[in-house]
């Protein structure tokens, strides 16, 4: 942030839980792998602050889990700072879920279990600095719930938010009234864009989540 620059806002995606979503929908719409269009995702977030008179994000920031030696994740990381977004390029093996006490990450299914929670928790503790943050997280992960709840009640002027696919969101986001509009975290939900995003429309495959997310409402 330099000298001059009164206002500081970030859009922070969790690139593993984008990565989990694509993943998601491609299994229950049967479509095969599906890649996720990071230019129009920029576009869609923007359009999003714009809508609520939110200020245009000083900072797209993507939080990757990387593997150093593989130059197809390198590429794709120098395809999202074309895009536009900066990139925090994190070792794949630092963002596995802590196992249980006395069980290794190569047990069961822990190993394939990650998060960028802990990250977006920090990041979201540094914005309390600034002045007045219009501060946008694109991530499913609920515990980061508390910290956003935090950063809107300590700086009641700030103007706080995720997006994400509504219907793979963890259903305690609802439960706190996020979804309703009952909240002073405001959301966006992506799943109306998802054709544009993912090539596929998810309205027709929701019936199909059995239970879960926030189709159990």
């Amino acid at each position: 942030m330099s000298s001059g620059e009164k206002f500081f806002d970030v859009t922070l995606l969790d690139g593993p839980s984008l990565f989990g979503a694509a993943e998601a929908i491609a299994e229950r719409s049967g479509s095969g792998r599906l890649t996720l269009d990071y230019q129009v995702l920029y576009d869609k977030l923007s359009q999003f602050r714009a809508d609520k008179n939110w200020r245009p994000a000083s900072l797209y920031s993507v939080l990757l889990a990387i593997d150093p030696k593989s130059d197809g994740q390198k590429r794709f990381a120098t395809m999202l700072r074309h895009a536009g977004y900066e990139t925090n390029e994190i070792d794949f093996r630092e963002v596995f879920v802590s196992s249980p006490p006395g069980h290794s990450l190569s047990e069961g299914s822990n190993k394939s279990l990650t998060s960028m929670a802990s990250r977006i928790s920090y990041v979201t503790g540094l914005m309390a600095r600034r002045n007045a943050p219009h501060y946008l997280v694109v991530t499913h992960a609920f515990e980061v719930c508390d910290p956003l709840l935090d950063l809107s009640q300590r700086i009641p002027e700030s103007q706080i938010g995720i997006a994400y696919f509504g219907s793979l969101l963890d259903y305690r986001w609802k439960a706190h009234g996020i979804v309703d509009g009952d909240s002073l975290i405001s959301f966006f939900d992506l799943d109306p864009y998802c054709r544009d995003l993912l090539g596929v429309d998810i309205g027709r495959h929701i019936s199909g989540l059995d239970n879960t997310g926030l189709s159990r409402f």
